[in-house]
C-alpha cells in the first residue's frame, strides 16, 4: 500500500511540474515548441528575400485541434519599421501528408505597430503544419513560412 501511494504521489508531482514549472523555462521562439509545453507560443522568421521579419502567435496562446482560432502576425521591415499597409495572403498545410489547410485564413484587422489579426485558422490533426504568408507592401513582395508542430 505504501509503495502504491508513493507511486501515485510521484506521478502527481511530475504532472504538476510539467504543467506549472516546465513552461517557464522553455524558449518560446523555437518552431518545435508544442502547445502543451509553453504558456505563450510564438515563432519568428525572416522572409525569403529578407525584406521582412515576421512573428506569429496563436490567440489565445493555445493551438486547439479541430476548432477555428485566430493568430496575430507581427510584421516589420528588416530595419525594424512596422509594415502598414500590406496585402497578406495566407496558405499552408501539412507537407508530409500532401494537403493544404482545411480553411482559408485571412487578415481581418490591423492593430497598429505592424500587428495583423489572422482569422480562420484550423488544424485538424496533430503533426507538422506550415503557415505561409505572402506579403505585398510598399517595401516589396515577399514570403515567410512557419513550420509549427502541433502536439497534445
Amino acid at each position: 500500500m505504501r509503495i502504491r501511494l508513493f507511486g501515485t504521489l510521484w506521478v502527481a508531482v511530475q504532472v504538476v511540474l510539467i504543467i506549472v514549472v516546465q513552461p517557464v523555462f522553455l524558449p518560446v521562439s523555437e518552431a518545435q515548441v508544442t502547445a502543451d509545453q509553453a504558456t505563450r507560443l510564438q515563432w519568428t522568421s525572416d522572409s525569403a528575400e529578407q525584406l521582412y521579419t515576421a512573428t506569429v502567435r496563436p490567440e489565445p496562446a493555445v493551438i486547439p485541434i479541430g476548432a477555428m482560432h485566430r493568430w496575430t502576425l507581427e510584421l516589420h521591415t528588416a530595419d525594424g519599421e512596422p509594415v502598414y499597409p500590406a496585402q497578406i495572403s495566407i496558405g499552408g498545410g501539412m507537407q508530409n501528408h500532401g494537403h493544404g489547410l482545411p480553411t482559408q485564413p485571412r487578415a481581418v484587422a490591423y492593430g497598429g505597430d505592424g500587428v495583423y489579426l489572422i482569422d480562420g485558422v484550423r488544424f485538424t490533426m496533430e503533426g507538422e503544419w506550415r503557415l505561409s504568408f505572402v506579403i505585398a507592401s510598399d517595401y516589396g513582395f515577399d514570403r515567410v513560412d512557419f513550420d509549427i508542430l502541433v502536439e497534445f
